[in-house]
């Protein structure tokens, strides 16, 4: 009966989007990760819509969007598109391990992240807390949505839900602690994660956050070195 069940759905699958195999939902979910994890290289943009994202309350700077190459195990360059107190702002940002730097919001040049800032966005892809770590883990009432074409590529299309405690380290803690609606394109072939959305209900239900990531460039070549401080 159970293999019955796995050919229809075959079937169907093909019938309705691009010719994938069947499988589990949760164990594409969990391919996902370790797949991330194996890859030395991607880029990534992470845009933000709905409440407000906060990188430090105390500034009342907001986080609108960010897109940049991650490399293993901690090399992050990244332009960060930001909402300060009195105007929209963009910054460069470089990670390096335990080293940060930023380009300063008024003169543009470079300097050491300064520590009241509070977030160093390479957490999210730490091999421990960060997204892969998260999709290894797999995601609760997983379900397969569709078979779907994004960018000309085949992927699954799966969604379900996380306890909000396991994204908090992924976020550094920009994502509450309550239950999380989560969403994954996953590529049909390599199996790296192409898209995914993690929607946020903490802050305000009825106008949830909503993060939405999307990864490209697998394996690319990328340089990311440490800035000349108080150049621009």
């Amino acid at each position: 009966m159970k293999l019955k069940l796995v050919l229809l759905l075959t079937l169907l699958l093909t019938a309705c989007g691009p010719a994938l195999p069947y499988l589990p939902p949760n164990e594409i979910v969990t391919h996902a990760g370790q797949a991330m994890l194996e890859v030395p290289t991607f880029h990534f943009k992470i845009e933000i819509a709905g409440s407000p994202v906060y990188l430090n309350r105390v500034t009342a700077l907001q986080l609108r969007s960010a897109e940049g190459d991650f490399s293993r195990p901690d090399r992050m360059g990244v332009h960060l598109k930001v909402i300060a107190a009195v105007a929209a702002a963009e910054l460069d940002m470089i990670a390096l391990g335990n080293e940060q730097y930023l380009t300063n919001i008024l003169t543009r040049q470079w300097e050491v992240l300064p520590p009241e800032f509070g977030f160093n966005p390479a957490v999210m892809f730490d091999p421990k807390v960060g997204l892969e770590q998260v999709l290894s883990g797999g995601i609760d009432d997983a379900q397969l949505v569709d078979v779907e074409s994004l960018d000309n590529v085949n992927v699954y299309h799966i969604k379900g839900t996380l306890d909000g405690a396991r994204v908090q380290g992924m976020s550094g803690g920009l994502i509450g602690t309550s239950r999380v609606e989560a969403e994954v394109w996953v590529d049909g072939y390599t199996f790296v994660p192409r898209k995914a959305i993690v929607i946020d209900r903490s802050v305000n239900t009825e106008k949830p956050t909503i993060w939405t990531l999307t990864f490209g460039s697998y394996g690319k070549t990328v340089n990311i070195v440490a800035p000349q401080l108080g150049s621009k």
